[in-house]
């Protein structure tokens, strides 16, 4: 399962349960802190890196993504997940410092293979190592984007409810983890406005995603529903259910949680730079403008099913996030798996997938059908996902 890079077999009973645990953990400490996708994906990779290269001393995967301290003789290597993964955690969030201290003694205590402090006392200092080498990263400060002062036909510009400006903006020129530049994989320009492919769109969209739309089935609305959490969380619970389900060692999970969240993580910072080069117009605007772009009915025309994001529209963000991080599942654990979905949307049942590719597609449409993105914006994004989860795994041999 793991790279050909691999070097030694993790000794009996060195489970990945540990990097199951705190991924999570991870998770809900971003939530709890109110972090976005962006924000929550830099944090998920940094947490990985920090788990993955404490491992990777004890009990060798592959190349190092940084730190590569010697580990002193029989440190335990669970431990040292949960040190880094700890060490990072209470770093960026010293006000869950209880919770998250709490967390650390329970891991540890169920650890039975090395010697704890000293596998505990590596992976702190694994997870001071990638802090440091990501604190000028280029995600602080944050910076707002309020649009063009005269906007003309396919210019984004704040939209309701709230009129927000376009959040993030730095996002688009943030050090990537493994891609080269956050332009590499940029895709084209969307479809020019009055083309025979954006007209396309723009019906399908009119008819799909409105607020009252008559053609979405209320199946298609379920969808658009239910994955309209943020995407990371879809992305690192599909993870953690396919990596407990099939019995992943300590190595496997650690590896397996470093390319999927380093994957969803390069996936934002392209998707900004996309978004914020081509600061196209969303959905709700569109259909409510006149030909030179200007909208004077107060966006009574046409409402879409979901609330309209504070960004740029093209290209979707959610789309290629999950495309990126499940393109590193599917390489791992193959696309036929059977997982359940949970979602954060109040009254939305969970969701029964019985193959990644499903997952992947699903997610991609719901903003169509939620009316806030364009298919050629999924498109796109699914591309730009599967691009950056197959480079990033060509770095490790996968």
């Amino acid at each position: 399962m793991i790279s050909a890079t691999t070097q030694a077999a993790p000794p009996a009973g060195s489970s990945g349960q540990v990097v199951i645990d705190w991924n999570l953990i991870t998770v809900q400490a971003t939530k709890k802190a109110g972090f976005n996708s962006n924000l929550g994906s830099r944090m998920e990779a940094i947490e990985a890196i920090a788990v993955y290269d404490a491992v990777n001393a004890i009990e060798p995967i592959g190349r190092p993504y940084h730190f590569s301290q010697a580990a002193p003789k029989g440190a335990s290597a669970e431990a040292a997940a949960a040190g880094a993964a700890h060490g990072v955690l209470v770093h960026y969030f010293p006000s869950q410092q209880p919770y998250l201290d709490s967390a650390l003694a329970n891991s540890l205590k169920g650890i039975t293979i090395g010697d704890v402090p000293s596998g505990t006392s590596l992976g702190a200092a694994s997870a001071a190592d990638i802090i440091a080498l990501r604190a000028d990263d280029g995600s602080e400060p944050d910076q707002d984007y309020p649009g063009p002062s005269q906007p003309g036909a396919g210019q984004y510009r704040p939209t309701p409810a709230g009129f927000a400006p376009g959040i993030n903006r730095q996002w688009a020129t943030v050090k990537p983890f493994v891609l080269n530049s956050p332009s590499q994989f940029r895709p084209g320009p969307p479809p020019a406005v009055g083309t025979e492919a954006y007209l396309k769109a723009l019906t399908e969209i009119r008819e799909m995603g409105a607020a009252s739309s008559v053609k979405r089935t209320g199946q298609q609305t379920h969808i658009a529903q239910f994955y309209k959490q943020d995407a990371e969380l879809t992305v690192n619970e599909t993870a953690r259910e396919l990596a407990g389900r099939h019995g992943s060692s300590l190595q496997e999970a650690a590896l397996v949680f470093l390319l999927t969240d380093l994957a969803e993580a390069d996936a934002r910072i392209a998707i900004w730079d996309a978004k914020y080069t081509y600061l196209f117009w969303r959905p709700v605007t569109a259909l409510n403008a006149s030909s030179d772009g200007t909208v004077s009915n107060g966006y009574g025309a046409w409402t879409p099913l979901l609330s309209t994001p504070p960004h740029p529209d093209y290209p979707c963000g959610h789309c290629g996030t999950v495309s990126a991080g499940y393109g590193v599942l599917i390489r791992f654990f193959g696309d036929r798996n059977e997982y359940t979905l949970h979602t954060t949307t109040p009254g939305e049942k969970p969701r029964v997938l019985h193959s990644l590719s499903d997952g992947e597609m699903e997610n991609g449409w719901s903003r169509v059908y939620g009316g806030i993105h364009y298919s050629f914006d999924n498109t796109a994004s699914r591309k730009l996902g599967q691009d950056v989860s197959a480079y990033i795994l060509s770095q490790w041999g996968k």
